[in-house]
């Protein structure tokens, strides 16, 4: 088994801002978004901020979207994730709030 290098992600504070300010992408919500991370490929490989995407808190009585999607098969995260974090970067390329 060879050692897989680390990555160095992207860490943008400005990024991580601009997509928490998003409607949440699965529901449409808006003012409750999260910038989430998918699932990483490993212990102690971090994400990269351009693969985060906007997903609702939680809020007294109602489990929000973040939470939801960290419950799911990892498989199912790893396919949403990867949609959701393009979509998220076309929306925020052209500038809209449509999630």
């Amino acid at each position: 088994m060879t050692a897989r290098p680390k990555s160095n992600p992207v860490r943008d504070k400005a990024y991580r801002l601009a997509v928490a300010a998003l409607p949440c992408i699965c529901c449409g919500i808006e003012g409750q978004s999260q910038c989430a991370h998918g699932p990483t490929l490993g212990r102690g490989i971090k994400a990269s901020d351009m693969d985060t995407f906007p997903l609702c808190c939680d809020t007294p009585g109602r489990l929000g979207c973040h939470g939801l999607h960290d419950k799911r098969e990892i498989g199912q995260r790893r396919i949403d994730a990867a949609t959701w974090a393009e979509r998220t970067r076309l929306v925020l390329a052209k500038g809209t709030k449509a999630a």
